[in-house]
């Protein structure tokens, strides 16, 4: 796979990927905006609309290793663009639904096909970008995606107002329109990993290993947001046999869907692992900074968008820095230093204080979003690069799980944590425990490489260990 020769990064290719990625997050944040709408349309209550939301992040936990090993094997270019037109066919779905059921299956439908965009698109953007510019590549990918999906409910809410909730999904089609062209047009066949997928053709697919990856994933989500106490606990006693049977049947298999094996790599080990914990942070500072501002502070929800800018909007801004740095000095350096700044940002919003006011919570959250940004894009580009072109969309897949259940379990602590009711020091617990999260994930990245990746060697498709 190949891309036109070029010094520039922000390329057609890069914006037409970019594109792609934006579907996921900006259709989930625009939804938001517009389920009392559809609770109006179709007569329904809260918990039965609340579906559109919870079936489309189960069905995106179960495909994501799915596509990863779809992409390994047929292709990341070909993927990518089975995906954008999946998404788009399965939007206008959406906008045609004449019943609620038909809306349900449009989102499993945009679901399946951002999962596969998902995966495909952090391969292509890797097989692309030039080894020594690697995390600066990941790091403007983020500030185009991060950006887009930040600006969700303010534009998903002007099309409401002027259009009604059907014209949320009319905008996916032009955009997948645009990302299908510029990555068929800009992209051309052949290179490393359509080499890779040609020999991965040869090998059979591992049906029984991803079913029972799923069986992991479907347990360890009910046991933590369970329909009843009795299905809870039985979800959380399933999640560690089948585990264990999972590991032991892929270690057991020749072509595994997804190899425990990767976490040999002390490199990719630390990518996920620090990943799921800076997810945990993020999700969790989103369920308390709102609860914190609007019952604690008696500021309205605007407000609150506001302040949680401080977050995502110098996260997304940081990370091309982040990701040039690494470039220079390895993936290490960013991330821990990173790591320790959203630390910082965090113990200081733990500390109960008598005077607090939203200026000065947005400011410790731009210091948060100021860690996340110099460490997302270097940990992204090292968890890829410690991989062979045969693996990395598994790697993806991988990856993007740990992403995603460090969310789930992110909400869960928040929520816990604020159980006994939304009061100062239950915000000040939580923000504690989110803190000693973060410090947990400065010595996990302690594992990536602490050299340029231009220098890294890689054995056997998995890199040795880090320097």
């Amino acid at each position: 796979m190949t891309a036109p020769a070029s010094g520039r990064l922000l390329t057609p290719l890069m914006l037409g990927v970019a594109s792609g990625s934006i579907l996921v997050p900006l259709n989930s944040t625009m939804l938001a905006v517009a389920l009392p709408d559809v609770m109006d349309e179709y007569r329904l209550g809260a918990d039965a609309v609340s579906s559109l939301v919870s079936l489309y992040l189960g069905a995106v936990a179960v495909a994501l290793p799915l596509s990863g090993s779809l992409g390994d094997r047929y292709g990341q270019r070909r993927l990518f663009l089975g995906g954008v037109v999946l998404f788009a066919a399965a939007s206008l779905l959406a906008v045609a639904a004449n019943a609620f059921l038909v809306l349900q299956v449009a989102r499993v439908l945009q679901a399946l096909s951002g999962a596969a965009v998902s995966t495909s698109s952090a391969a292509l953007i890797r097989a692309a970008a030039p080894p020594a510019r690697r995390g600066e590549a990941f790091g403007i990918f983020d500030l185009l995606v991060s950006t887009s999906a930040a600006a969700g409910p303010f534009v998903g809410g002007v099309l409401v107002g002027a259009f009604g909730w059907r014209s949320l999904f009319v905008v996916a089609v032009p955009v997948a329109i645009l990302a299908a062209t510029s990555v068929g047009l800009w992209l051309r066949p052949g290179g490393e990993s359509d080499a890779a997928a040609t020999t991965a053709l040869r090998r059979p697919m591992d049906p029984a290993g991803l079913a029972l990856l799923a069986l992991v994933i479907v347990a360890f989500l009910v046991a933590l947001r369970p329909p009843s106490a009795t299905v809870g606990l039985a979800a959380g006693l399933a999640v560690a046999p089948l585990g264990l049977a999972f590991a032991w049947y892929e270690l057991r298999t020749p072509n595994p869907a997804v190899d425990p094996r990767l976490f040999r790599s002390r490199t990719f080990a630390a990518a996920v692992g620090g990943v799921f914990g800076n997810t945990v942070v993020l999700h969790g500072s989103f369920l308390i900074v709102p609860l914190l501002v609007e019952r604690l502070l008696h500021e309205s929800a605007t407000t609150s968008g506001l302040v949680l800018l401080g977050i995502s909007g110098v996260a997304a801004l940081v990370a091309p820095l982040g990701g040039r740095v690494s470039d220079r000095r390895g993936r290490r350096t960013p991330v821990v230093v990173g790591a320790l700044v959203t630390t910082a940002g965090l113990g200081l919003l733990a500390i109960p204080l008598a005077d607090v006011s939203p200026v000065s919570v947005a400011a410790l959250l731009g210091v948060v979003g100021l860690g996340m940004g110099l460490s997302g894009s270097p940990r992204q580009a090292a968890a890829f690069e410690a991989v062979g072109p045969e693996r990395v969309g598994m790697a993806a897949g991988t990856y993007y799980t740990g992403r995603y259940l460090g969310g789930v379990v992110g909400a869960s602590v928040a929520g816990a944590t604020l159980a006994a009711g939304v009061t100062a020091g239950g915000v000040a617990l939580g923000f504690a425990v989110l803190a000693a999260t973060a410090l947990v994930v400065a010595i996990v990245s302690l594992g990536l490489p602490g050299r340029p990746a231009a220098t890294s060697i890689h054995s056997s498709g998995l890199e040795s260990a880090a320097g």
